[in-house]
């Protein structure tokens, strides 16, 4: 897709000189390039640890950096439950759960995450979604990226101490990158899982007090991406706005699929 648009833009009579394509490793040839003293700047979009890299490469680097999300929607016991789960379901597991924005955390008020009746309708919205692979235009959770590195693969198949399965992902026909929907309870702010970006599709339950326990708990993550909030008490609304830390606060929607010119991403 990027050589796709580069073209677009020489089409369009932006010279060679000026914008150029170099993909590259990065091992040793990405390095010189960012260490090189004639690159003023670098834009990135990647994972925390290739932030990281980049500042350790070169630590005076003037680097714009959107990187890794540990994303939580917080569901109030004054939200419409309903639209709640489908916004959830959606953030989760819309694309595999691998947009950088999804919803990986549940941040849930006791008296629904306790409920028999959402587990029971968050299993079966999540269980009803297609999954299938990318040509099939139904399919809603399409195969990840590449086969599971550690990290996500123990988020899809290992549990912790306190935790259960609401709905265990599987492979499916032995496909290793096309894993249906999974959803952990159980989590706690302490949990490995609440700690680790997996880039797939699971979703964690953290039961929680109030809103303002589940703020706190979001404030404390080390990935501040997005986090959003479903309720229909204005007063919660406003505490979450006025309180959370992240790069994208939504209310009474989806953490993904913002609009351009309608929903700017980044503030």
């Amino acid at each position: 897709t990027a050589w796709e648009m580069v073209n677009m833009i020489w089409d369009a009579g932006v010279p060679r000189d000026v914008l150029q394509f170099l993909p590259v490793e990065d091992g040793p040839i990405g390095q010189q390039l960012i260490c090189d003293r004639r690159v003023d700047g670098v834009i990135l979009t990647g994972a925390w640890e290739t932030a990281d890299m980049f500042r350790r490469w070169r630590p005076d680097l003037r680097l714009f950096a959107e990187t890794s999300g540990k994303n939580g929607m917080i569901i109030s016991a004054a939200a419409d439950l309903d639209l709640a789960i489908k916004h959830l379901v959606t953030g989760a597991f819309g694309h595999a759960g691998q947009k950088c924005s999804a919803s990986s955390l549940g941040l849930i008020a006791a008296d629904v995450y306790d409920s028999q009746s959402f587990r029971d309708k968050l299993v079966d919205a999540a269980s009803s979604l297609v999954v299938g692979p990318s040509e099939n235009p139904s399919a809603v959770v399409t195969p990840v990226i590449r086969e599971p590195d550690e990290v996500l693969r123990r988020g899809l198949e290992k549990l912790d101490a306190g935790e259960r399965w609401l709905l265990k992902p599987t492979t499916l026909d032995g496909h290793r990158r096309l894993w249906s929907p999974g959803i952990r309870l159980g989590v706690t702010e302490d949990s490995w899982y609440r700690n680790h970006e997996c880039f797939g599709p699971v979703l964690g339950l953290i039961r929680v007090r109030d809103v303002d326990e589940a703020v706190k708990i979001l404030n404390r993550s080390e990935f501040g991406l997005t986090g959003g909030i479903h309720t229909l008490n204005p007063a919660e609304i406003d505490r979450f706005v006025e309180q959370v830390e992240v790069g994208n606060a939504y209310v009474n929607r989806p953490t993904t699929g913002a609009i351009v010119r309608r929903q700017p991403f980044g503030g």
